[in-house]
């Protein structure tokens, strides 16, 4: 069967507009400015994008935060519930520990 020719759960092919619209444009930026891109379900969760992108990327998960909009993606959530338009871009960055000060007293 080519790929034209699937069809959907009620036996109806789907149109292309349908299929274009099911799927969303995005990207994700790493901090030293590499982008990949991707066209991703906007129904399905988006953890699927991002551990993809960290097996690409030959990265452990647990240690890349993700951002869109400048606030950390929630994994559950799936690009529609993220309000994300096509073209958008999330942002992945290394985890930082610490961020306090050492005071010196002389």
């Amino acid at each position: 069967m080519r790929s034209g020719d699937e069809e959907t759960s009620n036996g109806k092919k789907p149109s292309n507009e349908e299929s274009v619209v099911s799927k969303i444009a995005l990207s994700i930026k790493s901090q030293d400015g590499d982008v990949v891109y991707y066209r991703f379900p906007r129904s399905k969760k988006i953890q699927y994008l991002l551990t993809s992108y960290c097996k690409q990327k030959k990265l452990n998960y647990d240690t890349i935060a993700f951002v869109y909009d400048g606030r950390r993606v929630k994994s559950s959530r799936t690009p529609a519930e993220l309000e994300m338009d096509d073209g958008d871009s999330i942002d992945a960055m290394m985890h930082q520990n610490g961020g306090g000060y050492v005071l010196v007293m002389t």
